[in-house]
């Protein structure tokens, strides 16, 4: 039998023993509250630090492209240039009027995407996307094809209702290959009429390339030999009234004459 003097120390080491697991375990279930925190609020704070792709607006904007169209003298007009730095992708954007304002509404966009932006969506899913902060009346919904010089053109159906005025809109969004890019848009009427396929075949058709890249400007040189100019061939019989200002009268009258020569003399 062992005297009681050394039962004590090997009390001691047990105690102890106890007193450091009991601290560890502790130190585990605050390690793992700790965690069970950080992971909860992890995703707020990924959210918030992950770079979002954002559009930067160019403070002097240089169009690359011109759209003339007389249903649209005398609304505001204003040319955008959008530009996503992530992957180099630029939208250029034109509007006329603005949904508040009780006159036609058109926008035209024509998006040039980078080498890895996302692919294009259908034309109800395209416009739906663009006019998701406007008060639609009507919801966006396929309404056939019209033939245009960039080939045919998916239509979408849909309203506006700025400030409770209804506004009927014809919408447009075709992706190409060569070059990668999106042209889309819309003609809104100055009220509830329904917009004549005609007046969007136009707008389609009167827009040109003015200064872009060399694959671009091939792209829409290819186009313009499919041009109707509004159902006429000839854009001296159909110029709009703003090509026959931008042409002396002089230079106008003797380019007729010669044009009816032609003509008489087949």
């Amino acid at each position: 039998m062992q005297p009681a003097s050394y039962s004590v120390p090997g009390d001691i080491r047990a105690t102890l023993v106890r007193v450091i697991a009991y601290m560890g375990g502790l130190g585990l279930v605050a390690v793992a509250a700790a965690g069970f925190f950080q992971n909860d609020h992890a995703p707020l704070a990924t959210v918030a630090s992950a770079p979002i792709p954002a559009w930067t607006a160019a403070e002097k904007p240089y169009p690359a492209f011109e759209l003339l169209m007389p249903e649209l003298n005398g609304s505001p007009f204003n040319y955008a240039i959008l530009r996503r730095g992530t992957d180099n992708a630029r939208k250029d954007v034109m509007t006329w009027g603005a949904p508040a304002i009780p006159r036609p509404y058109a926008t035209v966009e024509i998006f040039r995407a980078g080498p890895r932006a996302e692919a294009f969506l259908d034309a109800p899913s395209e416009i739906a996307a663009s006019i998701i902060d406007d008060t639609v009346a009507d919801d966006v919904k396929p309404a056939g094809k019209i033939e245009s010089k960039f080939g045919p053109m998916p239509l979408v159906d849909f309203a506006i209702a700025p400030n409770g005025h209804l506004k009927r809109c014809l919408g447009f969004a075709h992706a190409f290959d060569n070059p990668f890019m999106q042209i889309a848009g819309w003609y809104c009427s100055a009220g509830a009429e329904v917009v004549d396929r005609a007046t969007v075949a136009c707008l389609i058709d009167r827009l040109t390339m003015v200064n872009a890249d060399t694959q671009t400007a091939t792209f829409f040189a290819r186009a313009e030999v499919k041009r109707t100019f509004c159902g006429q061939r000839s854009p001296i019989l159909a110029a709009t009234p703003e090509r026959e200002e931008r042409i002396p009268p002089e230079n106008l009258s003797k380019l007729k004459s010669a044009l009816r020569g032609r003509l008489s003399s087949r």
